[in-house]
């Protein structure tokens, strides 16, 4: 399978090495000619694009997923991303669950009000340009030096009774390759692990005595149901207090 990954970030690094390995042809492409060398052990191949100018897009033809992964609450990337003329059986989209309001509640993708306005402008234009793209709303990105503990290494955190809404990035691998062998086309997912214990909980901090009022406040989850559901998935890091 011929596999784009545009914008090939943190999770895009990780991901082209891990589909490379499983015979993919992938392409991946980058802002900055800095970052060509290091990809280039990553990825079959390696283009500098970036959409902020004119652009040849031929190398893009014959490409049996785009994956999209440019910054998803910028917009500089929007005016060259029209000019994107290659068509694409299937693709897919990398996006936030930032795009949810900071309310007490359980959200779903059913959820539509009060969305984030910068984040869903994004996901609404390149669900208009590929109507068929899967939009996969990640939360907080977690794994090999990305951990709570290194964030709080040397400072504490402002809310330890907040709920963790993370994922694993080899959660994403293992999902973003499900995807690619499904039939499934336009439909959203939030990636985020299915247990959520409090900032506390994972730093194992103690509190000695908890603000009811704080935890109320605090209860903001993310739920990732649906994609359990239709993909009978089994997170491989379901506990953030363990990543």
């Amino acid at each position: 399978m011929r596999v784009a990954i545009i914008g090939c970030g943190w999770v895009g690094t990780r991901l082209s090495l891990y589909l490379k390995e499983r015979n993919h042809h992938v392409i991946v492409t980058t802002t900055s000619s800095e970052k060509i060398s290091s990809l280039k052990n990553n990825a079959s191949e390696v283009h500098l694009l970036d959409f902020s100018i004119p652009q040849n897009f031929d190398f893009l033809n014959e490409i049996d997923v785009a994956i999209f992964s440019m910054p998803i609450s910028r917009n500089h990337w929007f005016e060259g991303f029209k000019n994107l003329n290659q068509t694409f059986p299937k693709t897919i989209l990398f996006s936030s669950t930032g795009i949810y309001p900071t309310e007490n509640q359980i959200f779903t993708e059913n959820d539509t009000e009060n969305l984030r306005e910068d984040i869903l402008a994004s996901e609404n234009l390149v669900k208009e340009k590929y109507p068929q793209t899967t939009i996969l709303r990640f939360g907080g990105l977690m794994g090999d030096n990305r951990s709570l503990q290194n964030i709080f290494k040397n400072k504490s955190p402002e809310n330890p009774q907040k709920k963790a809404n993370y994922i694993h990035y080899e959660d994403i691998l293992a999902i973003v390759e499900q995807i690619l062998h499904s039939d499934k086309k336009g439909r959203i997912y939030n990636l985020v692990a299915p247990e959520h214990p409090t900032i506390a909980e994972i730093l194992n901090l103690e509190i000695q005595k908890p603000n009811k009022e704080n935890i109320k406040k605090n209860q903001r989850i993310i739920s990732s149901e649906s994609l359990i559901q239709d993909f009978n998935y089994t997170f491989i890091h379901p506990n953030p207090k363990y990543f």
